[in-house]
């Protein structure tokens, strides 16, 4: 699914700044691949989901789902310099 080839320029919890950064790198045609990671889904083997076994009680929604956008390692200083520069 993912490369060795390929380096995170945002990893976080807001879907809003994953989308800003996602913006930067089409407008500057650079290729990237983002990937979701619900940290309340997470498969426990043989016993199901997290959120299953341990309920959500004290889990604050906005942590539960991370995200992360890759570039090709070519492109990585240059995809940070964009998204640093977007930033001021």
């Amino acid at each position: 699914m993912f490369s060795f080839n390929k380096s995170d320029v945002y990893a976080g919890y807001s879907l809003v700044e994953m989308n800003r950064v996602r913006d930067i790198l089409d407008r500057e045609k650079i290729k990237y691949d983002y990937k979701v990671i619900n940290h309340g889904g997470q498969w426990i083997p043989g016993r199901g989901t997290a959120r299953a076994n341990f309920g959500s009680a004290g889990v604050d929604p906005a942590y539960e789902r991370q995200y992360k956008v890759y570039v090709d390692k070519k492109d990585y200083e240059r995809a940070k310099y964009l998204i640093m520069q977007q930033n001021n």
